[in-house]
């Protein structure tokens, strides 16, 4: 069993509001820190990659120990932001109260950097609401965690009109790679074929996991189509699945 926090990397922009970051925590993960061989943080990695960069965002990327506090106070504005890590609710004396975070990488078993919503939201100050953050992670998805609106999205589900244009998607407490590798593949691909994010969402429930395993949870809008801003849409052949 892995708690998992998914986000795979970040490269710093002239325009990061049309960037995506991609972050993915490998050490702690890796043999020599949790007794077993895992090549989920590079696999999870890479669907997030090819699939932002597909829906039009220039994706850099860090996995591994390049994947430090650094990396992501260069690459918090981004437009569209994912991780992959270790998540928990951490002790934040800034909002004095346990709230949601996920650890850097950097090179380290035990003793790596912990990123809070309060130091998101510092780093964020003055940028538009994110398009698209995918906290894939232990207990980033419960409402005690504080990073949806560390990167501007509020904690309400919205259909229909006048919905943001933003999506966020963690899990809720334990969430275990394996089956979050099939639950993110099934999102990413629910996009690519043109759905919107809250309907990619609801398809990718319908892959096969224990949800002993995984419990994934959302908070945005349901209709939201994300994509690179400078780009056009893909298309889709006139049809857009709902």
């Amino acid at each position: 069993m892995v708690g998992a926090v998914l986000l795979a990397a970040t490269l710093t922009l002239a325009s990061p509001n049309e960037s995506a970051t991609v972050f993915a925590n490998r050490t702690a993960f890796a043999e020599a820190c949790s007794g077993a061989v895992n090549t989920y943080p590079d696999r999870l990695a890479r669907e997030a990659r090819a699939a932002l960069s597909a829906l039009g965002w220039e994706v850099g990327g860090a996995v591994g120990p390049a994947f430090t506090r650094r990396a992501v106070v260069d690459g918090a504005d981004a437009a569209a932001f994912y991780v992959h890590s270790h998540g928990d609710l951490y002790w934040d004396p800034k909002s004095y109260a346990r709230v949601g975070g996920f650890r850097a990488d950097a090179g380290l078993c035990l003793g790596a950097p912990i990123l809070l919503p309060s130091e998101i939201a510092a780093m964020r100050r003055g940028a538009p609401p994110a398009s698209l953050v995918y906290i894939s992670s232990c207990h980033n998805g419960e409402r005690a965690s504080r990073l949806p609106a560390a990167f501007g999205i509020a904690q309400r589900k919205v259909h229909g009109a006048g919905e943001p244009d933003s999506f966020y998607v963690s899990y809720v407490g334990t969430a275990w790679q394996g089956a979050a590798l099939r639950f993110e593949r099934a999102f990413w691909h629910g996009l690519l074929d043109g759905a919107t994010a809250g309907a990619a969402f609801d398809r990718a429930l319908l892959v096969t996991f224990d949800p002993d395993h995984l419990v994934p949870e959302w908070w945005g809008g349901y209709g939201h189509l994300p994509h690179g801003p400078g780009s056009e849409l893909p298309d889709f052949g006139g049809e857009r699945y709902v």
